[in-house]
């Protein structure tokens, strides 16, 4: 059953934002090679990274480009939770009806007992969303179908959603019994997994009841027996040698380096003997030139990323080694070298 269509003007508000979005890219770029007529280039910026962004800000000071390029990216960042949440109102009467529908199914939702999210999580507004994640009844299909599917999707460079699907199939294993999804959000990537290892039972986790009540639909629609948990991954409460597989996905860039290593930590106790984990997120500062990691910097401080720079920092295959994890190896992606995909395997 397809999802109800947007009314028009919610339709073209997306439109228009997304135009923004794509035509904000542009700009950065075009500001990229001013830089590079001044003669800042990627081997010419300083190591200091705060330095990078003082000397940009006083060699553009000038820069038409620069400056609507700004104008474009804030107004963007700030707005698009808000353009997300106004289409969805304008159709919430046809829309609610077809989401209660999927609410029924083989998949389960664990609302937990009322444990507080920690403070790293539920004080910061991720992406600008103002509220936070759950800061209305329906954010989840908000963000997993129109923000996700209407906007990232369509000004963001390359296939994000066949991007989950190539870092899923880096598993090293086909026969993977009991997966679990840290961070799962609204289910793309545990849906990815699921379509990789069709005989798999998945568990998903997430501080967000929202995003879970989207996953659940979404594992309600095709007919996938889910186990979805409001939850955390850095002390999950599951039992030691739980699952084969342990997974995320554009998780640890929205979290401080201490709430990484725990969940590293705590994946590598869940693990079974021989299992593995698949772990997907930004790139790593030290693995892309000066320009491209001030890049990525610019639009996490812009686009309401506050741990971005400090997790893109992190030695993840230093930090897996020392946890006791084997065969740790991780890399940005080709060809749009957006994200980096981590894989390491617990000993049998």
């Amino acid at each position: 059953m397809d999802a109800p269509a947007l009314a028009q003007r919610g339709r073209a508000s997306l439109d228009f934002q997304a135009g923004i979005s794509k035509a904000t890219f542009g700009l950065h770029f075009a500001s990229e090679a001013e830089l590079a007529m001044k003669g800042v280039t990627a081997q010419t910026m300083p190591d200091d990274m705060d330095e990078r962004h003082a000397l940009v800000v006083e060699t553009l000071a000038d820069s038409k480009i620069f400056k609507i390029r700004e104008l474009f990216g804030e107004w963007a960042s700030r707005t698009h939770g808000a353009h997300c949440d106004e289409a969805f109102e304008e159709r919430r009467a046809v829309i609610e009806p077809y989401l209660k529908a999927l609410d029924e199914g083989p998949a389960s939702l664990d609302y937990g007992d009322g444990e507080t999210p920690p403070s790293y999580w539920s004080k910061v507004w991720f992406h600008r969303t103002t509220g936070g994640w759950d800061h209305i009844d329906h954010t989840g299909y908000v963000h997993g179908e129109l923000v996700h599917k209407q906007l990232v999707a369509r000004g963001y460079g390359g296939d994000i959603f066949g991007q989950r699907r190539a870092a899923a199939q880096q598993a090293p294993r086909r026969d993977y019994k009991e997966i679990l999804d840290i961070g799962c959000g609204s289910g793309h990537f545990t849906q990815a997994l699921q379509e990789t290892f069709p005989e798999a039972q998945i568990t998903g986790i997430d501080w967000s009841a929202r995003m879970l009540e989207q996953a659940r639909r979404v594992a309600n629609e095709k007919g996938w027996n889910w186990k979805l948990m409001v939850k955390g991954g850095e002390n999950s409460g599951f039992a030691d040698e739980s699952f084969d597989l342990v997974t995320t996905f554009i998780l640890f860039h929205e979290a401080p380096p201490r709430i990484i290593k725990a969940v590293l930590e705590e994946a590598f106790r869940m693990l079974k003997p021989g299992g593995d984990i698949i772990m997907a997120d930004v790139p790593r500062y030290a693995e892309i030139d000066k320009m491209a990691s001030w890049r990525y910097d610019y639009l996490a401080k812009w686009g309401g990323e506050p741990y971005w720079r400090a997790s893109a920092s992190m030695d993840l295959i230093q930090t897996c080694k020392d946890i006791g994890f084997v065969d740790v190896e991780g890399a940005t992606q080709a060809p749009t070298h957006s994200y980096y995909v981590l894989r390491a395997h617990k000993p049998a």
